[in-house]
């Protein structure tokens, strides 16, 4: 799981509102939009103005789509959400078919801030085809229009539009999206049947899982909090949806780094596994179920044969997931498989282009490659789509610190993570102001021994890097160790692999004392699992 993206940017849905209109009235409504776009799809390339036929795809290199979030016409916030949802549900049941690359939903929102037109959006996705739409509403009555764009001329293959009464079309949906998704590859040929996916026939369930998707993909605290009571009281109404579970497990491990304002990353890992757990017990075709279950399993020193087995499981249902990809490249990295851990990267990449934690996650892989200019680069970009973030920084002055660039790596932080500032200025040869600045940390802490919360964690941590960093093995394991107490996931390998803490690493005492920690994490982790 790719670092923390603290700040939302301008692609981040609005928080749902479950009070604007019935939890029935929404879930038909987007299942019926959803229908009718599959349908449009379905009725085969449409050539506008009574031309002859026009291929969608002629080699498997332009199977590729974006679907843009549905026009709200008329400015609703209730058509605003179910737009939303509708595009979801699209993008979701494409991304299941290996033969197509299908631009993932947080891209696709990013780039209709910029006010493009249809050729330079797909120039900028790097991709052949655009599916874009409107959904309007009358009372009970639905409007919905829909079409089917080959970016590179412009041309609308085809198109319809809807209008009818809001019903139960809910059964209909995986029914429909594997017709869309043979209409876009029959020119590719061998299109892989989509397997029904899970679903419930209770709407309201389905209406809370939706928006707890929605607040899961902001990722702020209160929003990631929200999507929690959002993914239990969908549970409540149907405790045999699967895909509920599994967002909650997602959100619990995104909540081991991110950082709960309660609960340690001991506590977060057995909450989530019992929810992954529960998700694929209730449903093996669930990429979700096994993604989030790999994501946990990541972090957490579980053997590498369980956590591939996991992420392969998750790719072969949905192969054009990006947080599949990624977090399965941080495995790679972590198993010492450079070279295909940033292949990975760059899928995750090409399919989520405009997402800022995907060039995170890369610098992340980076740093554990020891590729320190890739690393850099990464960084640069995540910053260059959202200036905001912070943690683009931190990767990026060790990248810089550990290529020995040391006014880079002060440029960059400013006045920032003044423990990566510390090692800094020691490198340089300014051990006091290196010092005075640990100091200051240790001060900030008190006389407490262990963290209390995750942002003294952090502090933990950095306070052990400065001290790995400088070669004082014993002072960086006590820190560490400390750190260690309140999450397993207190450093990350990748950091952990960087070069920071190769001074302390070829110490045998250490390397002892760190396997003797890492043998207790385990037992704290099965012990949170099994409580």
């Amino acid at each position: 799981m790719d670092g923390p993206v603290t700040t939302p940017t301008s692609a981040e849905p609005a928080l749902a509102s479950p009070g604007l209109f019935t939890a029935r009235n929404t879930i038909v409504a987007v299942v019926l939009v959803a229908a009718v776009v599959f349908t449009v799809m379905n009725t085969g390339i449409w050539p506008m103005g009574g031309g002859t036929d026009t291929e969608v795809a002629t080699t498997p290199g332009d199977a590729s789509v974006v679907v843009l979030p549905m026009d709200n016409i008329g400015g609703r916030e209730d058509v605003a959400y179910l737009s939303e949802g509708i595009t979801e549900q699209i993008t979701a049941q494409l991304a299941k078919v290996s033969e197509l690359r299908v631009i993932s939903r947080t891209s696709a929102e990013t780039v209709m801030g910029y006010n493009l037109t249809i050729p330079e959006i797909a120039d900028r996705l790097g991709v052949e085809h655009v599916v874009e739409g409107s959904v309007q509403l009358f009372g009970e009555q639905i409007r919905v229009t829909a079409q089917l764009i080959h970016a590179a001329t412009d041309d609308h293959l085809w198109a319809d539009s809807y209008d009818g009464q809001l019903q139960d079309l809910f059964t209909l949906q995986e029914d429909i999206a594997i017709q869309v998704a043979s209409a876009l590859t029959s020119a590719v040929g061998g299109v892989r049947e989509i397997n029904e996916a899970s679903r419930t026939e209770d709407p309201e369930a389905y209406e809370a899982y939706l928006i707890g998707k929605s607040q899961l993909h902001r990722r702020s605290t209160e929003n990631m909090l929200a999507a929690i009571e959002s993914f239990e009281r969908s549970i409540a109404q149907d405790p045999n949806y699967a895909p509920a579970y599994a967002g909650l497990a997602m959100t619990y491990g995104l909540f081991t780094i991110y950082g709960h304002p309660e609960l340690d990353g001991y506590e977060l890992y057995g909450r989530g596994m019992a929810m992954a757990n529960r998700a694929v017990e209730l449903d093996q075709n669930a990429a979700e179920a096994y993604l989030s279950r790999a994501g946990l399993n990541l972090r957490s020193f579980a053997p590498a044969e369980t956590v591939a087995s996991d992420f392969q499981r998750a790719l072969e249902l949905s192969p054009n997931s990006t947080d599949a990809h990624g977090w399965y490249a941080h495995l790679l990295i972590r198993e010492g498989q450079e070279e295909e851990g940033l292949a990975e990267t760059q899928m995750a990449i090409d399919i989520d282009p405009l997402a800022p934690g995907r060039r995170n996650g890369a610098a992340l892989d980076g740093l554990g490659a020891r590729r320190y200019d890739f690393a850099v680069t990464a960084a640069q970009q995540a910053l260059a789509l959202e200036p905001t973030l912070t943690v683009p920084r931190f990767l990026q002055a060790l990248a810089h610190l550990l290529a020995r660039r040391l006014d880079d790596c002060l440029n960059v932080l400013g006045d920032a993570f003044p423990g990566v500032r510390a090692m800094c200025q020691h490198s340089r040869g300014d051990e006091a102001t290196a010092m005075q600045v640990v100091d200051s940390l240790k001060n900030t802490l008190g006389s407490g021994n262990e963290p209390q919360n995750h942002e003294e964690m952090v502090l933990y941590r950095d306070i052990s890097m400065f001290y790995a960093w400088i070669g004082n093995a014993d002072e960086s394991l006590a820190w560490l160790e400390r750190a260690f107490s309140w999450s397993h996931n207190a450093i990350q390998f990748e950091v952990m692999n960087s070069g920071v803490f190769d001074r302390v690493t070829e110490d045998q005492d250490f390397q002892s004392s760190l396997e003797r920690i890492r043998a207790r994490i385990r037992e704290r982790l099965l012990e949170a699992v099994a409580g």
